[in-house]
């Protein structure tokens, strides 16, 4: 992962409507929702553009539990996703 965005402080977009079997569900708009499973949410949660991807890693090991540099790959894969998507900016 670049240092580029590790330093990014991403911010969530969308408001949070409901659970499913699934997940959580998030709305974008009336035409948009997601659901999103319970490690993507916490992370959506995270992202409140006052952490840095770097803190957001070091949030999620230290609730799991699970090294730090295990958690990079996924966190950033979900972050990524989440861009994709535009439920963060």
């Amino acid at each position: 992962m670049t240092e580029e965005i590790l330093s990014k402080k991403p911010v969530r977009k969308g408001t949070p409507v409901g659970r499913s079997d699934e997940g959580y569900i998030i709305s974008l708009d009336e035409d948009h929702a997601y659901t999103l499973n319970p490690a993507a949410f916490y992370i959506w949660l995270l992202c409140s553009g006052e952490l840095t991807v770097n803190e957001i890693i070091d949030k999620v090991a230290d609730a799991t539990g699970i090294k730090r540099e295990d958690l990079e790959e996924p966190v950033n894969f979900i972050i990524k996703e989440l861009i994709r998507v535009k439920l963060i900016e």
